[in-house]
């Protein structure tokens, strides 16, 4: 009786507080249309959308994730950064990506930390505890979300402990350790309770329901079921209702009624379907196929399994395009960024030249005053400064030549990227239009890696030699998938070289490859093309190894009549190159690039070799 009436006194005060809302995410839409302005309220309202958005609408949540974090630099709003990249963690988790989903849960906290943003903190210790749990860690899940509940305690967070408390209870329940289970989750619905959050409410009857379902006490499990309902229901809330009508299926089925347990089941499916969300509506064709195969109705079983396929394919599509567009646009604005930083170092040192000349303009002027004491001792003093300036200004001009050439090769770099990505997005397009969204994916993974590691490597002068490797492997297996394995490729690393673990020159290599590759051997019209890239060392020389690229593919001659429109462009690359090796090497490689054209035995061209003198450290 005494719980009855605790029940009913909830369903009063959510009644009262309730007051007819809208849908919570239609109302924070609304309120972007109606509030243009771009201040922090706006970052928040759109990080807001992002979360709501994760579990629906891959792409539009990908959107307001970014909108999220642009928007908050720009207006330096630590905090929102912090959120952006909270929402970048989940959608990654979404998605299974759950190493790139660490690594945004970690920069959420380095800036949570950094500001002293408590609530950022405990938000990311409790989700990477969900990735932990999804992945069935529970006991690595169960340290970050007491990590997460420890934090929000200190803040008197009451919402954030209840759902901390949530997943813990979650935790005890997938080790069936069910009254311990029972036990966090009546406690999370205490601080639920005082939070008057309906949506966590909702989750904490449901569970318990199930609960309840496990201990076969259907009585029990079917109150709070139905309270849980009505909590969604009253707040238009239809995901946690989608939850309410999963746990009814399952509790009719446990007690034989397959046709209540159905109703349920097409309820839910409905309730997917106007939401919007496809991964449910995906789950429950899966299990309304289940459902008919225990009742031996393979015909309907079937008919839904197809559903489950079909919807599955084009959810894990739309996830792709969504998180591809994402990355690109992530990559163009890191370029863009970068080249910002650049042009305000150089502006900043053109600053400080203007300063430090004015200063020694004031000091000749001050010089000038003491020659009425010592001419002798101004002539000296003047002779000795015109010097240090000449000096100072040859120093100048040289670091200024140096930042050029590297601007020069960074620039080079950038244009290739752009017609390299769109032709690897046409291939991964081509794949899904074939269904073949397994190739599409595995295609995308390498592909997001190789972009990761040249943004990495365009940071520095100088790399390992295994991550070129790397990063060689990487873009020659792409060019092998998109051109249908026309030529085979072999690369030979001296043990030597191996094992000394040098740093050469980054993003040298890749250029020369790719030539060989377009106009070698994509253009051989007999036989199979054949790449090795070889690295030796040089004889009598410690300063330096040689990398041998040798194909067999038309040879320069035949090759340049295919790319006359181009030549400007690569023998201005070539130069570039050709400088920064010499510079790299302090002058002491005087020729660091030489091509042998190969012939057969009757003359005929037969390949290009190209040697390469790397600088190493």
């Amino acid at each position: 009786m005494r719980i009855k009436i605790s029940f009913t006194a909830l369903f009063l005060f959510l009644c009262v507080t309730a007051s007819a809302q809208n849908v919570y995410l239609d109302s924070l839409l609304l309120w972007l249309k109606v509030h243009p302005e771009r201040d922090t309220m706006r970052v928040m309202n759109t990080h807001r959308i992002s979360y709501r958005l994760s579990e629906i609408n891959a792409a539009r949540s990908w959107k307001y994730a970014k909108e999220t974090e642009t928007l908050a630099r720009q207006l330096g709003f630590k905090k929102g950064e912090c959120l952006a990249n909270i929402n970048y963690a989940i959608l990654e988790a979404v998605e299974g990506n759950y190493k790139n989903s660490a690594d945004y849960y970690l920069k959420a906290i380095q800036i949570a930390e950094e500001i002293q943003y408590t609530r950022g903190l405990s938000i990311s210790y409790n989700n990477i505890g969900e990735n932990y749990f999804r992945l069935k860690e529970y006991e690595k899940a169960l340290e970050y979300f007491q990590k997460a509940l420890l934090l929000n305690h200190n803040i008197d967070e009451l919402r954030g402990q209840a759902i901390n408390l949530e997943m813990i209870g979650s935790v005890y329940f997938a080790k069936n350790e069910l009254n311990k289970a029972l036990g966090y989750w009546n406690k999370g619905f205490e601080y639920a309770n005082k939070s008057n959050d309906p949506n966590v409410l909702t989750q904490l009857q449901v569970d318990i329901g199930k609960y309840y379902t496990e201990i076969k006490q259907l009585d029990k499990a079917f109150l709070r079921l139905r309270i849980a309902d009505s909590i969604a229901s009253l707040h238009n809330e239809t995901y946690y209702q989608i939850l309410a009508y999963k746990a009814y299926s399952n509790a009719f089925s446990k007690i034989h009624k397959h046709d209540s347990s159905l109703s349920y089941l097409r309820k839910a499916l409905t309730s997917s379907k106007i939401l919007g969300n496809k991964n449910e509506e995906c789950e429950i064709y899966n299990l309304i196929a289940v459902h008919f195969e225990e009742k031996r109705m393979y015909d309907s079983g079937m008919y839904y399994l197809r559903k489950h396929k079909e919807l599955s394919d084009t959810v894990l599509s739309d996830k792709n395009f969504a998180h591809l567009a994402f990355i690109q646009t992530q990559y163009e604005t890191e370029l863009k960024e970068q080249e910002n930083q650049r042009l305000k170092h150089v502006e900043k040192n053109q600053k400080k030249e203007i300063i430090e000349k004015n200063w020694l303009l004031i000091a000749s002027a001050v010089a000038l005053l003491l020659a009425f004491f010592s001419i002798f001792l101004l002539y000296r003093s003047f002779q000795n400064k015109k010097h240090n300036l000449e000096l100072h200004e040859l120093k100048n001009a040289s670091e200024y030549k140096q930042q050029v050439a590297e601007l020069e090769v960074k620039s080079l770099r950038s244009q290739m990227n752009p017609h390299f990505i769109f032709n690897s997005l046409n291939s991964i397009r081509n794949y899904i239009i074939q269904n073949e969204p397994h190739i599409a994916s595995n295609y995308l993974s390498q592909f997001a890696t190789l972009m990761r590691k040249i943004l990495d490597a365009s940071q520095q002068s100088f790399i390992y030699i295994d991550d070129e490797i790397e990063m060689l492997k990487l873009y020659l297996d792409l060019e092998l998938m998109r051109f249908s394995q026309r030529f085979n490729y072999v690369i030979d690393l001296n043990e030597d070289i191996e094992n000394a673990n040098y740093k050469i020159p980054s993003m040298v290599l890749q250029p020369f490859i790719e030539n060989a590759i377009w106009h070698g051997l994509l253009n051989k019209e007999e036989g199979v093309g054949e790449l090795k890239i070889k690295f030796i060392e040089f004889e009598n020389d410690t300063t330096q190894i040689v990398c041998e690229i040798t194909d067999n593919g038309i040879g320069r001659k035949k090759s340049a009549e295919h790319k006359n429109s181009l030549k400007q462009h690569k023998s201005k690359g070539l130069e570039i190159t050709k400088e920064r090796l010499i510079r790299l090497s302090h002058g002491h490689i005087k020729e660091p690039i030489e091509f042998v054209d190969l012939y057969d035995e009757s003359g005929n061209a037969c390949g290009t070799r190209v040697f390469i003198h790397l600088p190493i450290m």
